[in-house]
Formats: C-alpha cells, sequence, structure tokens
C-alpha cells in the first residue's frame, strides 16, 4: 500500500494521511468536504492542522465504507453531514457480517443514504454516489463534478492499472471485478483517488484492460 502524504494533491482536493490510509477534502466554496474520515480522530485533527483547515469548516463527509480505517475519526466531524450508499447500511445494523477477524462495522454518528445514481451538491459541488459493491456489501465511489472520482477501496493501483483490493479483505472479489468494469465505463473522469494506493491522472490509461468487459 502506498497512501499520500498529507498535503494539496491538486488545486482544491487535499489528502490526509492516517498511516496505511487517506481521507481526502475538496474545497467547496469557503468550506470544504470530505470523503471518508480516516483511522482516528488524531490522525485526522492531525492532518487538519497540517493543512490549516478547521474541521468544522467540514460541511459534509461522504463514506465510501464503513470499515474501521475509514470512519475512525468520524467524531472530528460533527458539525457535518455524513453520507453513506443505501446498500451499505447493512454492514453497520447487523444483517451482513465482516470477516471475523475484523469485527463488526460500525459508524457513531448520524447518517443519511444515497441511492446508486444520487446526487446532492453542498456547497454547490456536485457529489454522485456510485454504488460499486465487493469490498463491503455496500462499498461506494463519489464523482465530484463530474470530474474527480473518490473510491475508497474499490479497487487498488498497481503500477498505474486498476487492479482488485487485497484478497482477504475483500467480501466478494468476482463482485469487486464486476465494479472496476463498471467504474472503467465512466468517461471525463480527471483524476482517480484510491484509500491505499494514491491517485492517477491517468483514467483511460488505468482502466483500459477493464473496458468492454461484462460487468453482469
Amino acid at each position: 500500500m502506498k497512501p499520500l502524504k498529507t498535503g494539496e494533491i491538486i488545486p482544491g482536493i487535499f489528502a490526509v494521511s492516517n498511516g496505511q490510509v487517506n481521507f481526502y477534502l475538496v474545497r467547496a466554496g469557503q468550506r470544504h468536504i470530505a470523503i471518508d474520515a480516516g483511522a482516528s480522530e488524531k490522525s485526522a485533527l492531525a492532518g487538519l492542522s497540517a493543512l490549516k483547515i478547521n474541521p468544522g469548516d467540514v460541511t459534509a463527509v461522504f463514506l465510501t465504507h464503513t470499515d474501521g480505517d475509514h470512519v475512525g475519526g468520524i467524531g472530528v466531524f460533527h458539525q457535518a453531514q455524513a453520507y453513506i450508499s443505501k446498500q451499505e447500511e447493512q454492514m453497520i445494523d447487523g444483517s451482513a457480517k465482516r470477516a471475523v477477524f475484523m469485527g463488526r462495522n460500525k459508524l457513531a454518528c448520524p447518517y443519511a443514504t444515497l441511492n446508486d445514481g444520487e446526487s446532492v451538491d453542498p456547497g454547490g459541488v456536485s457529489v454522485k454516489c456510485m454504488v460499486t459493491p465487493g469490498h463491503t456489501k455496500g462499498s461506494a465511489c463519489y464523482i465530484i463534478d463530474g470530474r474527480y472520482l473518490f473510491s475508497g477501496d474499490s479497487f487498488s493501483l498497481k503500477g498505474g492499472k486498476a487492479a482488485p483490493f487485497v484478497t482477504l479483505l475483500n467480501m466478494d472479489g468476482a463482485e469487486q471485478k464486476k465494479s472496476i468494469v463498471k467504474i472503467a465505463g465512466l468517461h471525463g473522469i480527471d483524476a482517480a483517488f484510491t484509500g491505499h494506493h494514491g491517485y492517477t491522472e491517468d483514467f483511460a490509461g488505468a482502466f483500459a484492460d477493464w473496458r468492454g468487459q461484462d460487468s453482469k
């Protein structure tokens, strides 16, 4: 895994390093939205401090899934609206179980749900939910202004190429491959950001091997 260092990656988009995982901040007018919340409140606060971003200026947090390393810092954003995909709800209500060694997923905050293809626009920024199951039952990507894709653990990047995430940590590897094919069908993406494997500004090249495959 090769997460990004804390800092501005491209204008208006910031990565926060929480050890082996990144979460991201996107400027939305005078404030920010977050994609994921990091592994812990301590590391999230340290990253925000380094970026000189006040957690109270984050208006919304879009969670790609509810594994602890992506939601552990959610308490920092107590003034923000949290979102998960509707399908991810089963991961926290007890109807779907993670691997025994990972424990049960939890989300210690109120939240709203988004369906596949549904969009919201906090701070005038368009955020579209794209459900991409496989890593968890309701893993999702979020597309910002039609240009920037934030994927959590829906795929990894190896040598600049999209690949499945760590097999042991996926709930359904075959389902994730279908989701990667679904992602590969997107157009107009300027950059794609992952939770653990950095980012790419060559979306077409990263997904070239997945295009044209059957996602059903």
